[in-house]
């Protein structure tokens, strides 16, 4: 059943271009726009480029939409037809959700680690700590997949999940001060590092950059508790839809 999901989840060749692709893109017309800027943080005494900071926000930023990956295999599968099938079948229902759920993971971590490895050895970003950078990203990953199937499954409408996750994910990198610098204020700069689950990976990661533990687990622990509560939040939706 894993088998079957990673190469389904694989196939869509279009959209792993766009999920790849656009970052890169993105990270490459920003870098260029902005070249030479650098923000306040520090790595070991010196200025975080601006590439660095375009790096770790896009490639979050992506896993967002990212996340349209396990919801709609999912529609697909329990929200049409072929749920009486499956739930007829031999298959525990309840299993190839979480299959779903995990290959889906697992390609967004690919598609992550392509972009970053581009952005590190194409484009010259600074990454350090990378292993400590990537349990972050994954941590973003299983958030954002479990986000969007709890919004599916509690809308019952991969439409409704699209438009919401689209939404947010285009409005998360402004409020995280991806795309411009933001006002320079107390109440700003907290909206910038902590409201949105981005913001939060990107605090975690910057934090982590720059050797500041306090930052790094200011952004890490209430993802950690969000994907948690993501996660009860989420299994007796399982059982309403595999019953």
């Amino acid at each position: 059943m894993f088998k079957f999901n990673l190469i389904r989840s694989s196939r869509d060749i279009f959209a792993h271009l766009i999920l790849i692709a656009f970052p890169v893109l993105l990270i490459a017309f920003f870098n260029f726009i902005f070249k030479g800027t650098a923000i306040v943080s520090e790595i070991n005494g010196t200025p975080i480029p601006y590439l660095t900071v375009l790096t770790v926000g896009f490639a979050l930023t992506f896993q967002i939409y990212g996340s349209s990956l396990s919801f709609e295999t999912m529609g697909s599968d329990f929200f049409s037809p072929m749920r009486d099938r499956l739930l007829a079948s031999p298959c525990n229902p309840r299993s190839l959700i979480i299959s779903i759920l995990t290959t889906s993971m697992l390609v967004s971590f690919l598609q992550t680690i392509v972009v970053l490895l581009f952005a590190k050895f194409v484009l010259g970003a600074l990454l350090p700590s990378l292993p400590f950078v990537m349990a972050v990203m994954i941590l973003s990953i299983v958030f954002h997949q479990l986000l969007g199937s709890v919004i599916m499954l509690a809308s019952g409408s991969v439409k409704t999940a699209n438009i919401i996750v689209s939404t947010y994910g285009s409005i998360a990198p402004m409020l995280a001060g991806l795309y411009f610098p933001l006002p320079d204020t107390p109440v700003i700069l907290a909206v910038e590092k902590y409201l949105t689950p981005m913001a939060l990976g990107k605090t975690a990661i910057l934090g982590i950059l720059e050797n500041n533990t306090g930052q790094a687990l200011a952004g890490t622990l209430p993802l950690l508790a969000l994907t948690i509560g993501l996660f009860f939040l989420m299994r007796p939706m399982i059982g309403k839809v595999t019953s």
